[in-house]
């Protein structure tokens, strides 16, 4: 579900209008109306869109910025108002602030405050529960070098890039002592999940997107701290935190967890997440060890409705087969993920999702078959990446 927001703008001065765009532009999930005149003082009836932010301009010499403030408040109570001026007297910004204005932005305007603050009625919204908030996907290894984190990447990149063009999508890298995904993003983080850690205290909207590197395929990426004992760090409760605020800030959030690690934060990931993913592969060692985390996490009291188990390096004829780690597994694996080793490898060495480097590739058109499905957008319900030798879904 969406976190769109509507925001309408009503500038007496056009150039102002037409300056603002290209930053309104650079925030995902709002819908922009241009109200002219006086229209949006005539209330509701009058718009097309009742909005949650409203953004006027001021003239200071005029003194109609409290007039205006004061019909559009009257029309549009529940809305946050934002005043756009030139005027830099703390003694005017005071003025503005006490007649109701949420924001008050001194123009050049910085599209990253304009950013936070548009982001910061988000949160507010998600906290009162007017904009959905949103949903959370984990990856776990049953055991090492399962492909985890190249799921998860890809698994964002592909929401980011097809599935849900027009919403937002955040990639946290929670593995904290490997910290791959930023290898297979070929980014450098110069902030990471440890600097939020270590400024805890003021955490908001402006900390964390401080923290966020905006990927090509749109995805933003919180890394794993650089060094691994920077982790020890990282104290209990504060990732709980860090999700909540991702989900009211995120339509999509996909989180790369600690091969076989449960912790007290794996286990806040897990409570927040729709679905748990937990990683197999044709290996005896791979479904024993998903069993045991299964009920390590059910232990927890996490319903076993949201642990999902999906087959890495599926290929027919393998010596466990899928029908045998289902039994062990006691569910029906979710997904089959084929065995693509030379794209997945070279994906890996240039640093690009194999969903962008080659798209056209046998994992590629499987990892955003398994975003339509999370999407409940798939037109075959049954399919789970692979099909029989007739054709049939398996």
């Amino acid at each position: 579900m969406p976190q769109k927001m509507n925001i309408a703008i009503n500038f007496i001065n056009p150039d102002l209008a037409k300056a603002i765009a290209p930053d309104l532009e650079s925030v995902a999930n709002i819908t922009v109306y241009t109200w002219h005149g006086v229209m949006g003082e005539k209330g509701d009836l009058a718009v097309k869109e009742v909005p949650n932010i409203i953004i006027i301009d001021d003239d200071p010499e005029s003194g109609m910025v409290f007039k205006r403030m004061a019909k559009l408040r009257s029309a549009f109570p529940q809305a946050a108002v934002f005043v756009v001026s030139n005027d830099k007297h703390p003694e005017h910004i005071v003025e503005v602030m006490k007649a109701g204005a949420t924001e008050y932005l001194v123009t050049p305007l910085s599209r990253k405050i304009l950013g936070n603050a548009i982001e910061e009625i988000r949160v507010k919204l998600a906290e009162c529960g007017r904009v959905a908030k949103g949903e959370v996907y984990s990856f776990i290894s049953s055991k090492g070098g399962l492909g985890a984190t190249t799921l998860a990447v890809n698994t964002a990149a592909a929401l980011a890039l097809a599935i849900n063009k027009g919403q937002s999508v955040a990639l946290c890298d929670m593995s904290f002592q490997a910290g791959d995904a930023s290898v297979l993003l070929d980014i450098l983080p110069e902030t990471t999940i440890g600097d939020i850690s270590r400024n805890f205290h003021r955490l908001d909207v402006s900390l964390l997107k401080s923290a966020m590197v905006r990927h090509d395929s749109g995805l933003e990426f919180l890394a794993a701290p650089v060094a691994p004992e920077e982790h020890e760090e990282i104290m209990t409760g504060q990732v709980d935190e860090i999700i909540k605020l991702l989900t009211k800030l995120y339509d999509r959030v996909i989180i790369d967890c600690q091969s076989m690690s449960i912790s007290h934060s794996t286990i806040d990931i897990f409570r927040n997440s729709r679905k748990i993913f937990i990683v197999i592969d044709p290996s005896l060692l791979a479904v024993r060890n998903a069993v045991r985390i299964t009920q390590l996490i059910c232990k927890t009291g996490i319903l076993m409705s949201s642990i999902e188990f999906i087959f890495n390096r599926y290929e027919k004829g393998l010596f466990l087969s899928v029908e045998e780690a289902e039994k062990s597994l006691g569910k029906k694996i979710f997904w089959l993920f084929p065995n693509d080793f030379s794209n997945i490898i070279s994906s890996i060495n240039d640093g690009t999702p194999v969903v962008q480097l080659a798209p056209r590739c046998l994992i590629s058109k499987n990892i955003m078959s398994f975003c339509e499905k999370l999407m409940n957008k798939s037109e075959h319900p049954d399919y789970r990446g692979a099909k029989n030798s007739f054709g049939r879904y398996i």
